[in-house]
């Protein structure tokens, strides 16, 4: 299996070389949150987003040793749009509290804890994108069923590249494994390396407005002596009410677990930078039995600052702040000095009026 790392990362290196495209840029929030999976396109250069979960934990393995765990768990994952239009930075961590308990030769056994189960850093890259061509992708002005139908062209997805260091996270949950404590006791102890290699493909088609559909399709843990490949499918359904639905499916094989787990949620726009999220995700096998619930939120923090058509440097726009701010300096000290000139100028007519008064009164 290590043989075939070179062989990925060089397919990977090859797709970037080909690419000449550029990305998307939203105006409002593009977060991957609630489903599992990742979006091909990136949040856009300049933007920093924050995306986090809060969720319920529960498994049971009641086939050996009558196993099972319960607690908390949250995921943050923060995305930032760096250099280039098509590139995001990605960071993720996992945190779970829980207790464990199972049954050995000694009687009963529970194990609170409390530790990282996932913690990477990497790069995703767009390197095809089927919407570069705007004028084919236009409203048809004379017909909503050419708008609303399926198109041959529709099915050509967008297609990124993700690749990420994933670091050991203390041995608590060692490749993420809830059940560690039982394949511990049982067999020789499984030890994860202190850096591993995850790579993925990003696959992401707009069937239809409001209609998408993504497949991540990767490897984690590639360096490692325990690989852990993955399959992600989720298709999702925003309305113009700001409501968004998802339903997914998600395929774990590595030698310690193998299982689909299929996922539901709704998302709501809160403003153009905020999003709230509830999810559940439910595997289909009872070795073991996994049950994830939970709440979730994502916000931006947007400088992509469009301009022309183009993103503003951000040095451009803190000159053109400057420039504003020296204007409105200057149309103040122009207005107090009209005032000032304006209030001399009806003191010398009010003097004015009283000498002629006084003249007067003299004649």
């Amino acid at each position: 299996m290590h043989n075939s790392f070179p062989h990925f990362l060089g397919a990977l290196l090859s797709i970037l070389m080909l690419s000449v495209t550029k990305a998307q840029y939203t105006e409002v929030i593009n977060s991957n949150r609630p489903s599992q999976s990742m979006g091909a396109f990136s949040v856009g250069k300049n933007v920093y987003q924050w995306e986090q979960g809060i969720s319920f934990r529960h498994g049971d393995f009641n086939t050996f040793q009558n196993a099972s765990f319960m607690g908390l768990g949250t995921r943050i994952e923060l995305r930032v749009g760096l250099f280039k239009e098509q590139l995001e930075i990605v960071g993720t961590v996992d945190y779970q509290l829980d207790e464990l308990s199972y049954q050995n030769e000694l009687g009963k056994i529970t194990v609170e804890r409390k530790g990282l189960r996932d913690f990477s850093a990497g790069a995703k890259y767009l390197v095809f994108d089927p919407f570069r061509n705007t004028e084919k992708y236009k409203p048809n002005l004379y017909s909503y069923h050419a708008n609303n139908r399926v198109r041959w062209r529709d099915l050509i997805p967008a297609v990124s590249v993700y690749a990420a260091a994933q670091f050991a996270t203390g041995g608590i949950y060692p490749y993420q494994e809830p059940f560690y404590p039982l394949f511990d006791f049982n067999y020789r102890p499984i030890v994860e390396p202190t850096v591993s290699v995850t790579g993925m493909i990003i696959l992401q088609q707009h069937l239809k407005p409001g209609l998408v559909l993504v497949h991540n399709i990767g490897m984690r843990y590639i360096t490692a002596n325990i690989q852990q490949k993955k399959l992600i499918g989720t298709i999702t359904y925003s309305t113009r009410a700001k409501w968004s639905f998802f339903g997914e499916y998600q395929f774990d094989d590595s030698p310690l677990y193998r299982d689909v787990t299929l996922g539901t949620g709704v998302a709501y726009l809160f403003t153009n930078n905020l999003q709230l999220d509830v999810a559940l995700q439910h595997s289909t096998k009872t070795t073991p039995k996994l049950l994830n619930a939970g709440i979730g939120v994502s916000y931006r923090l947007d400088k992509h600052n469009m301009w022309a058509g183009q993103p503003q440097d951000l040095k451009e726009v803190k000159e053109s702040r400057k420039e504003r701010k020296k204007l409105i300096k200057e149309e103040n000290a122009a207005r107090k000095a009209e005032k000032r000139t304006n209030k001399g100028l009806r003191k010398l007519d009010k003097k004015q009026k009283r000498i002629e008064r006084k003249l007067k009164k003299i004649q």
